[in-house]
């Protein structure tokens, strides 16, 4: 049985907003004492063009830090999109997860981690359980599944915040890593390219636009510093 354990703070809402591809690899990245590690978490066929699905992890002095799961399995609802899980790559021995949202490919790998906390905003967790078409619940609430729900911004550890940015889901959130070389954002599906990402379409772009750090995206191969098109 899942359970749930809440924190409050302020948040806002912004609607659904679509998407498009990257390319695809797998990196690592120091960024002083940090290092961030991107980990191919999945593949999708999306309008004809393969994806890559990339998870990160932070290596912090209070454990590792998995962002995002990838997926695991599939299931007949989601073959026309011809997933290709890869959970050779997911790391195992974490000390937290975080869901930047929950949509399935995101979520799918939650399920190797009963007992361990996964953070969350409470938005998403309740737009995940209710919505229709929105994931696969199941990949959600499972036995030993340990949610932690935020409503707005926090730091979870020394240097790691949760950022809510609204937008591709009206509960994601980025994580905002704090190194010595200034701000590192891993963004999810905050864009799901650099040039939607640039476009400020949604309130959450234009947070993270807003930071002018280099921004990691699920589904393109590496960081880049987002810039604002005029």
């Amino acid at each position: 049985m899942a359970q749930t354990v809440r924190t409050r703070r302020s948040h806002r809402r912004s609607r659904w907003y679509g998407a498009v591809g990257g390319a695809l690899d797998a990196s690592a990245r120091c960024y002083g004492r940090h290092v961030i590690r991107a980990h191919l978490g999945a593949e999708l066929l999306v309008e004809g063009e393969r994806w890559p699905v990339f998870v990160w992890t932070i290596d912090h002095p209070a454990g590792l830090v998995l962002v995002d799961t990838g997926m695991i399995d599939v299931r007949p609802e989601i073959d026309d999109m011809s997933p290709t899980p890869h959970p050779e790559n997911i790391p195992r021995d974490v000390a937290r997860v975080i869901n930047t949202h929950l949509h399935f490919d995101h979520c799918g790998g939650n399920r190797l981690f009963p007992g361990v906390p996964i953070h969350v905003q409470a938005r998403e967790l309740a737009d995940a359980r209710s919505l229709d078409d929105y994931t696969i619940r199941e990949w959600v609430d499972f036995d030993g599944a340990t949610y932690v729900e935020h409503e707005g911004e926090v730091e979870v550890l020394p240097g790691v915040r949760l950022l809510p940015a609204p937008g591709h889901t009206d509960g994601h959130q980025v994580v905002v890593v704090e190194t010595g070389e200034g701000p590192v954002v891993l963004g999810g599906d905050v864009g799901t390219s650099f040039p939607e990402l640039d476009s400020g379409a949604t309130e959450g772009q234009r947070r993270v636009l807003a930071l002018g750090a280099p921004t990691w995206l699920s589904h393109a191969a590496g960081p880049k510093v987002p810039t604002k098109h005029p």
